[in-house]
């Protein structure tokens, strides 16, 4: 079911950003999705597909960014959300409760530089935009951290796959900004 939502999600952004992504940005490639993703991230190739399955066969890197983007925000999004329900639980261990708080302020910091991230992608404004997903990957990773003592905590496993999905959006905008 969750699958599904978000692959009706991705869909719509794909559709979104394929209608109002028209202007290009100055120096930035067209590539065929198959090709970018064996060259942004070859170790993720198959989330890249996954994420990307839904647009169009070939685009402007940049809107493949911007969906890879969006649909990590997305992430961060649930994921906070799963720590809400997760610290509703009253028999949660203290320190376990410490840690998934401080996953969700992480995961708070991680939201905000995501969004600029696509409205510098979006907008072709590129000066800040290598250090906002430092600041994103930083955040995500943090939450990673934290929950290093708790590996059977529902989150840590969706913190791992954030982690990828932070990476591939990364590498994904590094083909235009740098890594």
């Amino acid at each position: 079911m969750k699958r599904a939502v978000v692959t009706l999600v991705l869909v719509a952004l794909a559709t979104l950003l394929l209608a109002g992504h028209c202007e290009a940005c100055d120096n930035v490639p067209t590539m065929y999705m198959d090709d970018m993703c064996h060259k942004a991230c070859p170790h993720l190739y198959e989330l890249c597909r996954t994420t990307l399955e839904h647009g169009a066969a070939e685009a402007e890197v940049t809107v493949y960014a911007i969906v890879a983007a969006k649909y990590a925000k997305l992430s961060y999004q649930c994921a906070i959300a799963a720590v809400d329900q997760l610290l509703q639980n009253s028999s949660l261990a203290g320190d376990e409760r410490a840690a998934l708080s401080r996953c969700k302020e992480s995961y708070y910091e991680a939201v905000s530089p995501m969004s600029y991230i696509v409205n510098d992608l979006f907008t072709c404004s590129f000066s800040s935009t290598k250090q906002r997903y430092v600041n994103a990957t930083a955040a995500v990773a943090a939450c990673g951290d934290d929950l290093r003592a708790f590996k059977s905590s529902p989150l840590y496993a969706v913190n791992a796959a954030d982690q990828d999905k932070t990476m591939l959006a990364f590498n994904l905008g590094g083909l235009i900004v740098g890594k």
